[in-house]
């Protein structure tokens, strides 16, 4: 684990060279990347000293929002980072309209029922949701279902 100065922390929009490294992150954080296209989704990078250490991304539809890819580099986990790229994300979407965000986890349901996530039934989950890539096909059936008033 590194040490790392918070104010050196940096947030941006990724450009269309950064999304290789967005899904090599994906990748060794074990998080399905094969859907990934910046023409869907709404990403937000974290950099440190010109390094990314961590991204978020979400697809909007309508009011409601998909919440997907939060990974952090293996080295800078534990640190806050996927709490910060979280807040940023939220941020991101309440500009842009989301009232509600759903996600499905198989391995981070403790991460966010800590920081005010919710379990909730598939079956509640609006259409348009549902009928993503990553509902239909991508998470398995086992996976968690969450949900975020924003």
């Amino acid at each position: 684990m590194k040490y790392l100065h918070p104010k050196k922390i940096q947030f941006r929009i990724p450009i269309s060279e950064d999304f290789m490294l967005i899904q090599q992150l994906l990748m060794v954080s074990n998080l399905p990347f094969s859907d990934i296209d910046p023409a869907n989704q709404h990403f937000i990078i974290a950099e440190y000293d010109g390094e990314m250490i961590g991204c978020v991304g979400f697809e909007a539809y309508g009011q409601d929002g998909l919440f997907r890819s939060l990974a952090v580099n293996p080295d800078y986990r534990n640190l806050g980072i996927g709490k910060l790229l979280t807040d940023e994300m939220m941020e991101l979407a309440r500009g842009r309209g989301i009232g509600k965000f759903y996600l499905l986890t198989t391995t981070a349901e403790a991460f966010f029922t800590k920081h005010g996530w919710n379990v909730t039934d598939r079956e509640l989950v609006p259409v348009a949701i549902s009928n993503t890539t990553e509902f239909k096909s991508i998470c398995p059936s086992s996976a968690i279902c969450m949900l975020n008033h924003l």
